[in-house]
């Protein structure tokens, strides 16, 4: 059995405590304590705000700080744009640490993806090494994921889970390992697009040699990291992948696949413990992701996928093995009609929630309390219309996968031509065949999640 030995919380944390802003969650390598070092935290000459780094940028703000050192954000006044710039303090000369702060600018430098956090730079403050990355606004995808009560919405967390899954990929494709990869690890902008960060457990990986060495997080590393019971043991794309499986876990159920609040009790879960059924969790899940998260999570890393570009794949066929919507919002002024649609729309898709509204605005309200899968709005409703809706919906992210279909008992070319603009996926006219409204609702639902799967990006080398 491997000696279990973790990092201690990373003093930019906060003792690991959930922070507001991102990089003071993220940008900070979890490596080895301090004690380790040989050093003790100390002070160091870090700029100011409104102080100039190097000439090229002017401190705005910080985003976050400890004993090792400090994130700010910063214009840079060449290119005109603002960045993020991690500084680590002068003190800390030791040659592994300052070699693990190299290594981590070198794989982030190897990846050109837009899943993945870009450096820009790398540099020397008055001692002070730093590099300068990507500006991230918004915030952790554990962060996000706190906030979503009960549950993120199953496609909206698809999609970040197919990101995710691109920026690994592309990590993956340059040699490296991430090692530490996490929710709290990924940061989601004001459109919710993720980006893979904090590579400063990273470790290039050549020719399948194994890397045996015990770090991470407790709840995310591999069992051939933490335990020796398979005797090819250590760091592969497979390890990676396990901690994806993680991931996926809780961000399709809310909770991870283990819980205990011991460490190494949690270690043993990983270790031993047959892997729950996810859909057990989530009654909206289909069945057809517990076989593609037993997978990920197998005990044996030969039992996984063998890359987490055919994990990436098997979650997206998943879904759409049982692309039935799981929940229909319907916004129709005309009783008689709202009843018949809630009565076929339930009959035709069971294992979903439909509900329908009389106007607009209990449209946005229904949808703002949970997400719908997909949308069907009348055109004339009384509050809001269904352009005005449509619009309301696209500005939310969490609509911007959602299938749209408007009916309407007038209109033309001209209305749709609006509709589309605004987002609209189908425009329907009135009398429809409800036949019609169904196989609408089925083709729109997969077309939808076919585009929401970006092609990937080929990582410079």
């Amino acid at each position: 059995m491997a000696r279990h030995k973790f990092p201690l919380p990373d003093p930019l944390t906060d003792g690991g405590r959930r922070s507001a802003t991102p990089y003071a969650d993220t940008a900070y390598p979890r490596i080895v304590e301090l004690q380790e070092l040989g050093v003790a935290p100390q002070s160091g000459a870090f700029p100011t705000v409104g102080a100039a780094l190097s000439e090229a940028y002017s401190i705005e703000s910080e985003l976050g700080g400890g004993a090792m050192g400090v994130v700010f954000q910063a214009f840079d006044r060449a290119l005109e744009r603002r960045v993020a710039i991690k500084l680590i303090r002068s003190t800390l000369q030791s040659p592994d640490f300052r070699a693990r702060f190299m290594l981590e600018a070198r794989a982030m430098a190897l990846v050109s993806h837009p899943n993945v956090v870009t450096i820009h730079a790398l540099g020397e403050h008055e001692g002070n090494p730093y590099m300068v990355m990507e500006l991230v606004e918004g915030q952790t995808l554990e962060n996000w994921l706190f906030e979503q009560s009960p549950l993120p919405d199953l496609d909206l967390a698809l999609r970040i889970l197919n990101e995710v899954c691109l920026g690994v990929s592309a990590i993956h494709a340059a040699g490296t390992l991430h090692r530490d990869l996490k929710p709290s690890n990924v940061l989601l902008d004001h459109q919710l697009r993720a980006r893979v960060c904090d590579l400063g457990l990273a470790v290039q990986f050549r020719d399948g040699a194994l890397i045996k060495e015990l770090v991470g997080t407790p709840g995310y590393i591999a069992p051939e990291i933490q335990f020796d019971v398979h005797a090819d043991g250590g760091a592969t794309p497979q390890s990676d992948l396990y901690s994806l499986g993680c991931m996926a876990f809780e961000l399709l159920t809310g909770r991870p696949p283990y819980e205990t609040g011991d460490e190494l009790a949690l270690a043993v879960l990983h270790a031993t413990a047959a892997v729950p059924l996810a859909s057990d969790f989530r009654r909206d899940l289909p069945r057809a992701f517990d076989q593609v998260l037993a997978q990920a999570l197998a005990k044996d890393p030969k039992q996984r996928m063998q890359s987490v570009e055919i994990f990436r794949r098997a979650l997206l066929e998943a879904r759409s093995d049982s692309l039935e919507p799981v929940r229909i919002l319907v916004a129709e002024d005309d009783q008689d009609f709202r009843d018949l649609l809630q009565l076929v729309l339930a009959r035709e898709f069971p294992g979903a929630d439909v509900e329908c509204v009389a106007d607009g605005r209990q449209a946005i309200a229904a949808f703002d309390r949970k997400p719908a899968s997909v949308m069907v709005l009348d055109l004339q409703m009384p509050e809001l219309d269904g352009m005005a809706v449509t619009a309301l919906l696209r500005a939310r992210p969490q609509a911007l996968q959602v299938p749209i279909i408007v009916l309407s008992a007038s209109g033309g070319s001209k209305e749709w031509q609006l509709l589309s603009s605004l987002g609209a996926d189908r425009f329907l006219v009135k009398p429809v065949n409800l036949d019609d409204v169904i196989s609408t609702i089925r083709r729109v639902t997969r077309e939808r999640t076919s585009r929401s799967a970006p092609p990937p990006v080929r990582p410079m080398s």
